[in-house]
């Protein structure tokens, strides 16, 4: 009898042992091999989240998990954007989820003319979708906080590198982009445009303005120049981007404009330069940190007329001469023609 009592005692620490060793190395043992990024939403179950960490491969034993999260009292599920790093356990994964401690990310936008494409891009980013960011762009709440229109709200977004969370909302988004903004204009960036005769505001049309007639970063700071002078001597900007928007703007957003005409010149808009003197009253795009540079360090010079290459580089022909001028757009109209962009 004392040898079955032995014998039992000896099967049941082994399997004791053994379940011990198995346990061990489901909680300490690395999940992956590789860094990986999981998403998780907000509301999601602890059913959903189980079904994640499945589809990554990083749920060994849904049992073991569950009774390891019940032991360490894991119930409130925070979304987020989690980095799982190669070495992480399921000890590690459960503490950072635990604590909703999220890896940040990087959201960049560029080259934007609206909000609903803002709204678009970012939503690929973070979060929130597109409809949410849209609701929070046209708040009127943070409109009037901040004096600001669904047209002049394209200057608040300054195009450039952010780290954020992704579960950040639309409007936690809005605010740090007025913190990002005010931080822009600096007190020498603020004395900057009051020397060249420009508002912060203004600063802003003007580089949309510049954003819109060329890419090149080493030839904004020369246009912007060029309208500078255009402003200081009474002359009419002639702008085409300016036109390009006040036909968007009357026929929607989608409309695709790759040359100009004689009598789009004509059009009746606030926004059209061939029409009215003056700068625009908002922004046509959503104006770069490149554009806003060039417009407060713009090129001293005195062209007052630009023309696109005949080459199609993207580059301008400059010049302060009216007949010369008139030769470089012939030139480039020819160039149009020959590769029948007629519209």
């Amino acid at each position: 009898m004392k040898k079955l009592v032995f014998r039992s005692s000896v099967i049941l620490l082994l399997l004791a042992l053994t379940l011990g060793v198995y346990l061990y190395d489901q909680i300490f043992s690395s999940l992956t091999k590789s860094d990986q990024i999981i998403l998780v939403p907000t509301g999601t179950s602890l059913s959903e989240l189980k079904d994640t960490l499945r589809s990554h491969n990083l749920l060994n034993n849904e049992v073991v998990f569950d009774v390891f999260c019940s032991k360490k009292n894991y119930k409130t599920i925070y979304p987020g954007r989690y980095l799982v790093n190669s070495h992480m356990d399921l000890n590690s994964l459960v503490n950072m989820l635990r604590l909703g401690a999220q890896d940040p990310l990087n959201i960049i936008f560029n080259n934007t003319s609206t909000i609903h494409d803002l709204a678009g891009k970012l939503s690929y980013q973070i979060e929130a979708d597109s409809l949410a960011l849209l609701d929070a762009f046209r708040n009127e709440l943070f409109y009037s906080t901040y004096d600001f229109d669904e047209a002049s709200v394209r200057k608040l977004f300054i195009p450039n590198t952010y780290e954020v969370y992704w579960t950040i909302t639309p409007i936690e988004f809005l605010e740090r982009m007025q913190k990002e903004y005010n931080r822009f204009w600096s007190e020498d960036r603020l004395l900057k445009a009051k020397d060249i005769g420009l508002s912060p505001h203004e600063v802003s049309v003007l580089a949309s303005i510049v954003q819109k007639e060329t890419a090149k970063t080493d030839e904004q700071p020369i246009v912007a120049g060029l309208y500078m002078n255009r402003l200081k001597q009474g002359m009419k900007l002639q702008s085409d981007p300016t036109v390009i928007y006040a036909m968007k703007e009357k026929e929607g957003f989608d409309l695709v404009v790759r040359r100009v005409l004689k009598k789009d010149l004509k059009i009746k808009s606030p926004y059209n330069t061939y029409y009215y003197k003056g700068l625009p009253p908002n922004p046509i795009c959503i104006p770069e940190m490149s554009s806003l540079l060039s417009v407060l360090n713009h090129t001293k010079h005195d062209y007052v007329f630009m023309c696109a290459k005949e080459d199609f580089s993207g580059y301008h022909n400059f010049t302060k001469s009216w007949s010369e001028h008139k030769r470089n757009a012939k030139r480039f109209q020819n160039a149009l023609s020959a590769k029948g962009i007629l519209r």
